[in-house]
């Protein structure tokens, strides 16, 4: 991420002094959403345990496209995911980043929480703390 707003910042210090026009606006665009595809990834997140015990918790996506404007528009959503009682996957695609924190709801029992992205685990946590919670974050580099 940081390495596509130092390419952003750069653009437009070399671009704005010679004036935008036409191809010009589209050489940026073209080089920012080629950017912005090489961070986007698909990404799955786990949650099992041991007992089939009830948790909660919320999920969060992060996306971002060319905007002619600000050139990048990022974009949060979260969902939250209330009283399940057996394990899950929640499938996000097209995502720069995705976070998780959930949470049992009952005294016994393992939670755990894994983030695949494209299929590689790159975050898990795991508690077996009466009501527990376990926080999962992940990013593309």
């Amino acid at each position: 991420m940081k390495r596509l707003l130092l390419l952003i910042s750069i653009l437009a210090l070399a671009l704005v002094p010679i004036g935008c026009n036409v191809n010009v606006q589209g050489m940026i665009q073209n080089a920012i959403e080629n950017a912005l595809a090489g961070l986007r990834a698909n990404y799955t997140i786990e949650v099992t345990d041991t007992e089939g015990f009830i948790f909660t918790g919320r999920y969060v996506v992060v996306t971002a496209a060319y905007d002619p404007v600000n050139y990048v528009a990022l974009d949060s959503t979260s969902y939250d995911v209330v009283s399940e009682n057996i394990s899950r996957q929640y499938t996000v695609t097209n995502a720069i980043s995705v976070g998780g924190m959930f949470q049992k709801l009952s005294v016994n029992g393992t939670l755990t929480v894994k983030i695949l992205k494209d299929s590689v685990e790159v975050d898990s946590a795991s508690t077996m703390e009466p009501f527990g919670a376990v926080l999962v974050t992940a990013v593309k580099e």
